[in-house]
């Protein structure tokens, strides 16, 4: 959590007004991209993200990302796949359709909400025969905030499950053999985890943008996340 706050106050500090730099309206944020990042988490890791808009509000999201997770000296791969249907309004939308009598809201479309449903899949293997899968659902919400022709902001919510690799404990009152207390077990979290985040995305041209992003759950690490955007 230090991270996103730290990150949301340097964001509040380097946001500059560049209206009309790219030619678009302030809040016309980008739904069909193409990114690729890295990020440090436990170990470093890889993620190719993809998002394409649909009619009206709607948008479709596939990403898929690639890490290593480290478990009593022993290196596993952890590959983790997700695809999500998107939908976003704009503040301002949302607030302007309410009236009470003959007074009715007129506020700009200064920031988006958002929602993202789907599901997402992980594939955990190592080099001592263990591989192990499972799909979970996946829920994501948040705004996103700024100028499309500069610096934008997003915090977000992800809401799912999180699959973890651990070590295999003897129960209680059992004597179990030095091979059994070796070998890990593939869990998911009992409860659903929560991650929150942050995301600077600085527009550098039409079609291009630098993406910065901080994230922390109740489950796993603190996340670092840069990398390039592709709009399109």
């Amino acid at each position: 959590m230090k991270n996103i706050r730290f990150f949301a106050l340097l964001f509040s500090f380097i946001v500059v007004a560049e209206e009309g730099r790219l030619e678009r309206e302030p809040n016309s944020y980008r739904y069909s991209s193409l990114g690729l990042y890295a990020f440090k988490a436990e170990d470093s890791g890889l993620e190719g993200k993809v998002s394409l808009s649909l009619p009206g509000p709607l948008y479709l999201v596939a990403e898929a990302k690639a890490d290593g997770v480290d478990v009593d000296n022993e290196e596993y791969d952890k590959f983790t796949k997700a695809i999500r249907i998107g939908a976003h309004v704009g503040i301002g939308d949302v607030l302007n359709s309410v009236s009470v009598g003959d007074v009715s809201l007129q506020i700009e479309n200064f920031m988006d909400v958002f929602l993202e449903v789907g599901i997402k899949a992980t594939d955990i293997d190592s080099q001592l025969d263990f591989s192990e899968s499972d799909t979970q659902a996946n829920v994501i919400t948040g705004i996103r905030f700024g100028d499309s022709n500069g610096w934008e902001g997003k915090i977000f919510i992800d809401f799912s499950k999180e699959t973890e690799v651990v070590q295999q404990e003897c129960p209680v009152n059992l004597v179990c053999t030095a091979f059994e207390t070796s070998q890990v077990t593939y869990v998911l979290d009992d409860e659903t985890d929560q991650k929150f985040g942050f995301t600077a995305t600085y527009n550098t041209s039409k079609r291009g943008a630098l993406v910065i992003e901080t994230s922390t759950s109740k489950v796993s690490d603190s996340v670092i996340k840069i990398g390039y955007q592709f709009n399109f």
